[in-house]
């Protein structure tokens, strides 16, 4: 069946134009944009005079579980604020259940009016230190790189290993680059010749530049620069001048982490644009960023754009600098209708694998005892936090474990525990 959106305004993002034109679909795919096309050439005629027909958001970066919402709930959510694809990091729930949690998270997201694509977790556990549930090496990652939705290796934070030359580090990446796979980077503060080493892997993107300083010495490196605005972490002010040329062409809008009240109250992809314009920038090109440049940074073909050949996953919005979205097209479907989601199916996951994803936390329960602190020293280390980043400082002072056992609200300073919930351990 073919279909018409018919006198709208297109949003080209090769040429950072608004345009007058028809978008002709059929199968999934565009097959025509112009202006000689008329109601003969469709079945399906929608008139969209007064709108603007841009491509649908690519979120390059995110953990899906870090919204607490199951992919299918998560769908639910962000589908009506224009996103048509994710490229989801599920190192979160595999540091539980190792390849048990990247089986849950593709059962649960298959066929969804979102695509969820797959990084591979490249530190499970994030560090030494950690006792996790499980551990990944390169040889347990490898089969799934034969699996469709799966791009490449996902953050690769363990930048001291890669400049320590740590083997299994070394191993994980040198192998989805043997296989021509994407490895995402995470190296916040890494510059000089550290930074060189990093990159030589072939590390080609960086979701943790918090300067503009530290993301131009990353893009004239050769990185991509995934401009972060997430929940917790919040970068765009910082890295506002990336918006600008020539930098806008090597950077990419993505949420890492975004909380569910932040998704419903603010949205996804679309707010970053519309904070962007907000402080003086252009809605064309964050939506640039967010569609075609996302898409070329994760070698997706024939996504991201208006343009015959191109994947209609499409956004048909009342306004473009508010980015305020009437309809949501995927692979030429209507799933979003006057901002409301049209019923979506939900995945079958298998039932022994559920049942391992909802009875994960073993331990006995706590006590307030567990969490006294018995020391005479009166010197404490304190995490600093750092508003709207993830970098943290490190604060020491002078404090009584003896007196409310050790916590300061006047000075606020709280205690913070981590609990082995893996194996009771203790």
């Amino acid at each position: 069946m073919k279909i018409l959106l018919k006198n709208g305004s297109i949003v080209n993002v090769f040429t950072d134009s608004v345009e007058k034109a028809d978008v002709l679909i059929q199968d999934g795919k565009i097959i025509g944009v112009g202006n000689d096309y008329t109601d003969d050439d469709a079945q399906v005629v929608e008139d969209v005079s007064g709108k603007y027909i841009c491509p649908a958001f690519v979120d390059g970066h995110i953990h899906i579980e870090s919204t607490m919402l199951t992919p299918y709930e998560f769908a639910k959510v962000c589908v009506p604020h224009g996103t048509s694809y994710v490229v989801a990091d599920p190192h979160e729930i595999t540091n539980v259940l190792g390849t048990d949690g990247i089986d849950f998270m593709m059962q649960s997201s298959k066929g969804l009016p979102l695509d969820v694509l797959f990084m591979l977790p490249s530190c499970v556990p994030a560090t030494p230190l950690d006792e996790a549930g499980a551990t990944l090496l390169s040889k347990d990652l490898e089969p799934y790189y034969q699996k469709e939705r799966v791009l490449g290796l996902a953050e690769m934070m363990n930048y001291p290993g890669i400049l320590a030359d740590d083997e299994n580090a070394i191993e994980k990446v040198r192998k989805a680059r043997s296989l021509d796979r994407v490895v995402n980077g995470h190296a916040p503060l890494l510059t000089g010749r550290g930074l060189d080493k990093y990159i030589s892997e072939g590390i080609q993107d960086d979701h943790e530049c918090s300067s503009k300083e530290e993301a131009l010495e990353k893009l004239s490196k050769g990185q991509w620069v995934m401009i972060r605005q997430g929940t917790a972490a919040r970068n765009l002010e910082g890295l506002i001048s990336l918006f600008d040329e020539p930098y806008s062409r090597r950077c990419l809008l993505v949420t890492d982490d975004k909380h569910p009240a932040d998704l419903i109250n603010n949205g996804h992809i679309d707010s970053i644009i519309r904070q962007a314009v907000k402080l003086g920038k252009k809605a064309v090109t964050g939506i640039r960023m967010a569609t075609l440049q996302a898409a070329q940074c994760f070698n997706l073909k024939y996504v991201g754009a208006v343009a015959p050949c191109y994947k209609a996953d499409l956004l048909v919005l009342d306004d473009l600098d508010s980015v305020k979205i009437k309809d949501v097209y995927k692979n030429g479907k209507k799933v979003v209708s006057d901002g409301k989601l049209l019923e979506i199916e939900k995945p079958c996951v298998d039932l022994s694998l559920l049942n391992k994803v909802k009875n994960s936390v073993n331990m006995q329960g706590c006590k307030a005892e567990d969490f006294v602190i018995k020391s005479e020293n009166k010197k404490c280390r304190v995490i600093k936090i750092i508003k709207n980043q993830l970098l943290t400082e490190e604060w020491i002072t002078d404090i009584d474990f003896n007196k409310n056992n050790g916590v300061d609200t006047q000075r606020d300073i709280l205690k913070l525990a981590a609990v082995e919930r893996h194996k009771n351990t203790g």
